[in-house]
């Protein structure tokens, strides 16, 4: 089963609104929270799959391996950062005018 997890607070607007939408659906605002949370998950999937696979390719790894280090270490990526060959371009140039 999933770990629970807290978020911070909404404000004061979207709590209300949360508050009038739960009472209109029947739910809890836990539950619809949680359901809402599930939707954009399910909506943004394709494109968290693209920057996993790109994360991915820059450390050396597939996708399935960066997805199940991130499950088993949520700082994975601060601890494993890009290496410096994939630097940006922008990086790379102000580097070399420096040298000029």
């Amino acid at each position: 089963m999933p770990k629970r997890f807290t978020i911070g607070p909404l404000g004061e607007h979207d709590d209300h609104w949360l508050a009038v939408w739960s009472a209109l659906t029947g739910k809890s605002k836990a539950a619809l929270a949680t359901s809402v949370i599930g939707l954009r998950v399910k909506q943004n999937k394709e494109t968290v799959q693209e920057l996993l696979q790109y994360s991915a390719k820059l450390r050396g790894m597939s996708s399935d391996e960066l997805f199940e280090a991130i499950l088993s270490n949520p700082r994975f990526l601060e601890e494993n950062p890009v290496p410096e060959e994939y630097d940006d371009d922008e990086g790379s140039s102000s580097n070399k005018q420096k040298k000029d």
